[in-house]
């Protein structure tokens, strides 16, 4: 719009009337603007969904999270088919206000999401596995060695060992069903192919004297040390490998001795001391060798051939037998566990091994304490308890040991249990004990037990 100004006497200029506010419209023209709406300032805002009072600042209701600016419409209804939490312009049917989506899945909502309760994994998890839960109750904890609610110590992994270092070869250390604890020590290695390396040791604390335990471990465990070397093989013949093994037992059996006497410092009336006894297998030939009154026996499969112990006890018992007297009766006479030789810092000069080879046919070598012995010593009724034992459950080395363990126990469980078994397939049946014995240069002992 142009202003013209006039001319004459000044006159008085009429105040302009109020235009009303204009908006653009199509091609210049101008459009009366909508009617604006003053609303008053509040104190507060109520959430249209939930109804709780918030701030008038606030852009979303702190309970729920719903939307609290909305452009005012006309009045609303309630529309079928939604929830009631959102509710629909009663013109447009647009939707006015609408609770926060849910942002995460099920049971791991954020505090803003609707509904929410508190978290709760996705999935159970199990509990782990306490290993100061007390195993006797299952209720208390192990505090002090004990459990807080019944007083029973958590279990010794001592009372009852198994080991498997091969298919073919396997063992059970049982503490038994009268001792408090296992004086029985086992160590066992062995090659993954069927009869081509393996070593067997088994050491039994003497009763009587101090730390017993102590000692058969210790020297266990320096036996396999020095066995689990290979053997010199000379010519490379079997008599050869036999002779190096035998020289091996020899100085196994000593170094088993000073871990013994190195094992506990104090001076003591009753040292710690154990027996020894070991087999070592290659290429399907044993050589064994023991001191004291533990064992080895071949149960070979065929019957033609006959179950034997290889070597002999160092006992009263065996004093008897060689003098002539029955062997249940020199077994279980009062003294027929007193052994005459053994390890220890009280040990007798002479610990040379008795030792016997044997190349294997199919069948059974087991190394045992007298745990096992005391109650089927005889190497036939042996052989037929190992048939029986494991006609009921799965071939297995571990698996028949148990059972033969579980005999022993059967029948008292007086002493502590050890039995270690190595599974040959064999490739002849002739011995070599005497062709070994004047080989190597430690004493050699005859087959028969």
């Amino acid at each position: 719009m142009t202003h013209i100004p006039t001319t004459g006497a000044p006159q008085s200029a009429p105040v302009p009337a109020p235009e009303p506010a204009t908006s653009a419209g199509p091609a210049g023209l101008s459009a009366p603007a909508a009617p604006t709406t003053h609303t008053p300032p509040t104190a507060s805002r109520d959430c249209p969904v939930c109804g709780t009072a918030n701030p008038a600042e606030s852009s979303f209701c702190e309970a729920c999270g719903a939307d609290l600016v909305v452009a005012p419409r006309a009045a609303t209804t309630a529309s079928p088919g939604l929830p009631a939490a959102a509710q629909v312009d009663s013109q447009d049917g647009a939707v006015l206000a609408t609770a926060t989506p849910q942002t995460a899945p099920a049971g791991e909502e954020s505090p803003l999401d609707v509904g929410w309760t508190g978290a709760v994994p996705s999935s159970a998890v199990a509990p782990a596995d306490d290993e100061l839960t007390c195993h006797a109750c299952g209720q208390g904890r192990i505090v002090d060695g004990y459990c807080d609610h019944c007083g029973t110590p958590p279990p010794n992994p001592r009372d009852h060992l198994v080991e498997s270092p091969a298919a073919w070869v396997g063992g059970v250390c049982d503490i038994g069903r009268r001792h408090a604890r296992n004086e029985d020590a086992m160590s066992l290695s062995a090659a993954e192919a069927p009869g081509s390396r393996a070593v067997l040791v088994v050491c039994d604390g003497v009763s009587m004297a101090t730390d017993s335990h102590i000692a058969s471990l210790a020297a266990a465990k320096a036996a396999r040390a020095v066995l689990d070397q290979p053997f010199p093989k000379g010519a490379g013949t079997p008599d050869a490998w036999a002779a190096g093994a035998g020289r091996a037992l020899t100085s196994a059996v000593a170094q088993a001795n000073e871990a013994v006497v190195a094992a506990v410092v104090e001076d003591v009336p009753n040292p710690p001391s154990c027996t020894f006894v070991a087999a070592v297998v290659e290429d399907d030939i044993i050589v064994a060798g023991n001191v004291g009154d533990s064992r080895v026996y071949w149960l070979p499969d065929s019957v033609d051939e006959p179950a034997r112990q290889l070597g002999r006890d160092d006992s009263f018992a065996q004093e008897q037998m060689a003098a002539g007297v029955p062997r249940l009766e020199a077994e279980t006479g009062p003294h027929a566990h007193s052994i005459t030789r053994w390890l220890g810092r009280d040990a007798p000069d002479d610990l040379t091994p008795h030792l016997t080879t044997v190349t294997a046919t199919p069948g059974w070598l087991m190394v045992c304490s007298d745990g096992l012995w005391n109650y089927c010593s005889e190497a036939e009724a042996l052989r037929s308890l190992l048939r029986d034992a494991a006609a009921r459950v799965d071939v297995t080395p571990t698996a028949v040991a148990q059972a033969l363990v579980d005999f022993a126990n059967e029948q008292g469980g007086r002493d502590n249990i050890t039995v270690a078994l190595a599974r040959l397939a064999g490739r002849g049946s002739s011995t070599t004990t005497e062709a070994t014995a004047s080989a190597a240069p430690v004493e050699g002992e005859p087959t028969d037990g």
